[in-house]
């Protein structure tokens, strides 16, 4: 039988090496397929993740004991990798129960399984997908105010944008820990999305990270972190700004896709059904909105 097991970085060669030649094959878009962002949120969804053959194999291990697979990520025979995933399910008497798959994969679990499983679209989870030149420029009339934003961002603030490294890392985390601050959070550094943020800047070089902050009047005021998923698209993890300044989040993430038109694509995750995320997600029309499904038999 498969046995998975936590995250850690000493896996992250092979999963690494399996998923280049995965997206060789076929270059992928969603959010979940890198290595590092598996390794820091492992805690918060309780991932896990296991070898089979030329696939990497992963399950969600719930609090409440609960059990999830996502779709087997990999080359070869896919038949037969969901076989071991439903093996696995078998022999610890769990039920088999999917999450994250696209639409694609559900008619492949489905023709495998021979449609004895019921999917349902979860819309909060869907990835919101943009063209890189898009964000990098704000063309046409439907984007006129966030070109208008970072207009009157240009002209009122004495400004400097630079990437994140060594030396800046630790104000990155400062800007994050300010924005949970400004917006009533508390216990910062207990929540999970903060222990994530720990883990991307105490290992940001070692997972190969990329991020940007923004300066005004040389303090630090903005900061985003993300990570290559293919040679196709580029996934933003996080991005914080402290409250105060007109048209800065506009600012970091137009200045930050400047840097990554090697990329067809950026995945800018999903909206986790919070209203004004939403909102501002929509509000830079995004070009694919890739749902995601939950399955059940």
């Amino acid at each position: 039988m498969i046995e998975f097991k936590s995250v850690e970085l000493d896996d992250m060669n092979w999963y690494r090496e399996l998923a280049a030649k995965a997206n060789a094959v076929q270059p992928r878009l969603n959010l979940d397929a890198p290595f590092a962002v598996n390794y820091i949120w492992c805690k918060r969804y309780g991932t896990k993740i296991c070898r089979f053959e030329d696939f990497i194999l992963k399950a969600y291990f719930r609090p409440d004991g609960i059990i999830c697979f996502a779709f087997p990520y990999g080359t070869g025979d896919v038949n037969k990798a969901l076989r071991a995933i439903e093996a696995y399910a078998r022999e610890s008497n769990i039920p088999l129960l999917w999450a994250g798959l696209n639409a694609e994969q559900t008619e492949v679990v489905n023709s495998l399984f021979d449609g004895r499983f019921s999917f349902a679209s979860c819309r909060d989870y869907s990835e919101y997908i943009y063209e890189t030149e898009k964000l990098a420029t704000l063309p046409g009339r439907k984007l006129h105010s966030k070109r208008n934003h970072l207009k009157r961002f240009e002209t009122n603030y004495n400004y400097s944008f630079e990437p994140i490294s060594s030396d800046n890392k630790e104000e990155a985390y400062e800007v994050a820990m300010q924005w949970c601050a400004d917006n009533g959070g508390e216990d910062c550094e207990q929540g999970s999305e903060f222990c994530a943020i720990r883990r991307s800047i105490d290992n940001f070089e070692l997972l190969g990270l990329e991020g940007a902050l923004i300066r005004i009047d040389g303090k630090a005021v903005a900061m985003t972190i993300g990570e290559e998923i293919s040679p196709l698209a580029f996934v933003t993890h996080f991005e914080k700004a402290i409250s105060g300044y007109e048209g800065l989040y506009t600012a970091i993430n137009c200045y930050f896709a400047r840097t990554l038109t090697r990329y067809k694509y950026i995945n800018r995750e999903e909206d986790m059904g919070l209203e004004g995320l939403r909102r501002a997600k929509l509000s830079y029309r995004p070009d694919i909105l890739l749902e995601r499904f939950e399955g059940c038999e």
